[in-house]
């Protein structure tokens, strides 16, 4: 029993060594990006109407696609809110390139919202995805509603005679008029044809739960790579709100993605993003670096299913690209590099949960061992390189807690005293967040794995008191259903 802490050192310390070292690469990319190449991650420098007049802006449409599922409504309202707002400052200008879509699977949601924006200074158009429409591939879920919306570009509804950017947001996502501007800024003088932008977390901060704002702490972080991912051209992963989409390329494309062994695609963002580099090369994309808002989910429940989502639809997206021609002639240089370093970046989110699961199975020991080293004169314990890394990898994990938080926190209404402390709390929730998430990630990996496949499209519910209805409703069908 005296070697017991020694032996669980020597069976577990090499595998938890290995397992932070494979993430703590990963997590190391995030802080370059971040330490050197910050302030290409976000525009910083305002810009004015006066001087937009100044350009020869494109012509930008706003696009929100939704199933029209409860809660929805409101938070859409909200997000148009916004760029009504934006074209009060000159309603002639902007109405004249500027415009705002929304494709629904809704009737009833048509209504509200055409009767609410019914004098605004901006044309609001709302499509309804007619409940028979399949397109030629048999493509479902959001894609569909995406697709149904490039159907009626290619007849020429809403057509635009010039250079046009389709702006994607999700139901939830606000850009307050100050980062509109600085989009449209940007997109006047840009050449690529797919860009992307940072997303903090800050709407209905507070009525989420506690532990659902310390997962979200890790996303803003994550989006320091998302800048290196587009700069480079390298599409590892795509988000699909803050998503800018030149119209001609997304028409030509298209969202009929079809459906993998029967089952429709729920990452439609990442085919669509391997499609556009298969067919055009990496130069068509770029960061436009402008500021959207979103909220994160309501209970664990909720994220916990989104981020199984996430995992499983890049799964489905990278078992697609084998039967994409435009892939498949690809260098094989390029085509092995994608696809492995997506795979790198699945495993270290799903292997999280296998290295918190052994930090708490070593702590004991390391803490027993710690005291004897400080109060015993034995050697101390993960002495030399070996514990210098790892307590670089924890630093860095823990910075990026903080990093991520401190900006979830920047653009909410918390007063000072109150976003302190949120960070303290984000802190110290973040083993649990952190395992949480990514078991939620080794899930889907486990699942994909056996050959369970069966996917459905259920959204994230957008309000509080949507989410209560959709976990009443769930726990009549069991523990985390499949969405």
């Amino acid at each position: 029993m005296d070697n017991l802490p020694s032996f669980v050192l020597s069976v577990l310390g090499p595998a938890l060594f290995a397992g932070v070292t494979f993430i703590g690469v990963r997590m190391a990319s995030y802080w370059w990006s971040f330490a050197f190449h910050w302030g290409r991650y976000r525009r910083s420098e305002p810009i004015s109407t006066l001087q937009l007049t100044a350009l020869d802006v494109p012509f930008t449409k706003i696009q929100i696609t939704t199933s029209g599922s409860s809660g929805s409504t409101e938070v859409i309202l909200r997000g148009v809110g916004h760029i009504m707002d934006l074209a009060k400052d000159a309603p002639v200008f902007y109405a004249s390139f500027l415009s705002v879509e929304v494709v629904t699977e809704s009737a009833e949601q048509r209504w509200v919202l055409e009767r609410a924006f019914h004098d605004s200074p901006l044309p609001l158009d709302v499509l309804v995805v007619p409940h028979d429409y399949l397109p030629r591939n048999g493509t479902r879920l959001k894609a569909r509603g995406l697709h149904y919306a490039v159907e009626q570009r290619r007849k020429s509804w809403n057509s635009k005679p010039g250079r046009t950017f389709i702006v994607h947001y999700d139901e939830e996502s606000v850009m307050v008029p100050a980062e509109l501007r600085k989009l449209i800024a940007c997109l006047a003088t840009t050449d690529k044809k797919v860009l992307e932008g940072p997303i903090y977390y800050p709407l209905d901060y507070m009525r989420s739960s506690s532990l659902c704002r310390a997962m979200e702490a890790n996303r803003p972080i994550v989006c320091y790579e998302c800048r290196h991912v587009m700069e480079t051209g390298n599409p590892f992963h795509l988000h699909g709100s803050n998503l800018v989409i030149d119209e001609e390329l997304e028409n030509e494309i298209g969202w009929d993605i079809g459906c993998l062994n029967g089952q429709p695609f729920i990452a439609e963002d990442y085919v669509f993003g391997m499609k556009a580099f298969s067919a055009y090369g990496k130069n068509v994309f770029g960061w436009h670096g402008c500021l959207m808002l979103e909220q994160p989910p309501f209970s664990v429940r909720s994220a916990f299913r989104q981020r199984y989502r996430w995992v499983f639809g890049v799964l489905q997206g990278m078992a697609a690209m084998g039967t994409n021609p435009n892939f498949a002639a690809l260098p094989w240089k390029t085509r092995a590099g994608l696809i492995w370093g997506t795979r790198y970046r699945i495993s270290t989110f799903a292997l999280g949960s296998l290295v918190g699961v052994l930090c708490m199975a070593v702590m004991p020991t390391f803490l027993i061992q710690s005291v004897q080293a400080m109060f015993l004169e034995q050697s101390a314990l993960a002495a030399g390189p070996e514990g210098a890394w790892l307590s670089a990898v924890g630093i860095m994990w823990i910075g990026s807690v903080f990093v991520g938080v401190w900006h979830n926190v920047a653009d909410s209404e918390l007063d000072p005293m109150q976003r302190s402390a949120e960070i303290a709390r984000a802190v110290l929730l973040a083993p649990i967040a952190g395992l949480v998430e990514s078991s939620a990630a080794l899930h889907a990996v486990i699942d994909w794995a056996r050959g369970k496949r069966k996917v459905q499209w259920v959204p994230t519910p957008k309000t509080k008191e949507a989410d209560v209805v959709s976990t009443r409703r769930s726990n009549s069908y069991g523990r985390f259903p499949r969405s």
